[in-house]
């Protein structure tokens, strides 16, 4: 069982290792993270994929589901009065006997932007955004023990009229609930996939390597429950430095979540990205009842845009 988890584990990892060619950030959006509930546990959530965000986190947290789920989330990051805004959609679906499909949609809005030329005076405006669709697919290798998954999706970027890109790209990931009682380890790479092409331009796109460790509480009785996660995720962007400047320049997410009868939740968290500029507490909450469920959460969005609200519905059935 450790051995396939562990060879698993460096396939995906290698993988990514192995196109890892990008020199900078393209299309930010794809790496926004979607999700409330994610984001108020500082979006550590490669080990704990167990919601219907499970297809961008780690895909192969469908392997566990057993339940049909849909949510949807919107994110309001407008500044100066520019509509700013991201959105995620997403149904999941279980088959027995073969294995759980998920399909969503990304959608980031980055407002009208003005067109200057030679007068520093707007000429005009151009609407900038962009939109990812996808399909996923998770098993569970092994009952209760070992999922693995992906996700196959397309993406577009519209940056101008004249200046669009399109790509497609997949994830693959893996999640191992260990022999150790309530200890979960996520690993996943993002965005292998085509350039995007803008005015004959190729761009690589944020491909990313990501692991996680989940560790839940065990409170023996029904009513409390808590868990705590921690990810630490690195862009592969021409991997040619030392090995200690490489691990340095990592995205770290920590988190940890309390829930009452399965009723209440309430998190806190911590995310920093400094190649973004990017870091705080983040923090949310979260209320079910008969299957449908509301997260809230805040957390920074760095310097331009300060904290920032997000908000979550979904269904279970």
């Amino acid at each position: 069982m450790n051995k396939a988890f562990i060879a698993l584990l460096a396939l995906i990892l290698l993988t990514g290792a192995a196109l890892a060619d990008a020199v900078s950030i393209t299309v930010p959006w794809l790496t926004m993270n979607p999700g409330a509930r994610p984001g108020g546990m500082g979006k550590a959530f490669t080990a704990i994929a167990d919601d219907v965000h499970a297809t961008y986190y780690n895909p192969a947290g469908l392997g566990f589901f057993t339940q049909h789920m849909v949510g949807a989330m919107h994110s309001d990051r407008s500044i100066e009065g520019n509509d700013i805004y991201y959105d995620y959609l997403g149904y999941i679906h279980h088959f027995e006997n073969v294995g759980t499909f998920g399909l969503w949609a990304l959608y980031s809005n980055a407002g009208l932007i003005p067109i200057t030329r030679d007068s520093p005076q707007p000429q005009g405006y151009m609407a900038a955004y962009g939109f990812s669709v996808g399909l996923s697919y998770g098993l569970a290798v092994i009952e209760d023990a070992l999922g693995v998954g992906g996700s196959l999706k397309f993406i577009y970027d519209h940056l101008s009229n004249d200046n669009v890109g399109q790509a497609v790209a997949f994830d693959a990931g893996v999640l191992w609930k260990t022999p150790l009682p309530k200890l979960s380890v996520g690993a996943m790479v993002m965005n292998l996939g085509t350039d995007l092409v803008y005015l004959s331009v190729p761009q690589p796109l944020p491909r990313m390597a990501k692991l996680g460790l989940a560790y839940e509480i065990p409170f023996g009785d029904d009513f409390n429950e808590m868990r705590f996660s921690i990810d630490y995720s690195k862009y592969l962007l021409d991997l040619k430095d030392d090995l200690a400047t490489e691990l340095g320049e990592a995205v770290l997410g920590a988190g940890v979540e309390y829930w009452y009868a399965g009723i209440v939740g309430v998190r806190v968290g911590y995310y920093s990205e400094e190649s973004a500029d990017v870091r705080g507490t983040s923090f949310g909450f979260s209320v079910r009842y008969l299957g449908i469920q509301f997260d809230f959460a805040q957390q920074p969005e760095g310097e331009l845009f300060g904290m920032k609200n997000r908000f979550s519905v979904s269904f279970t059935f």
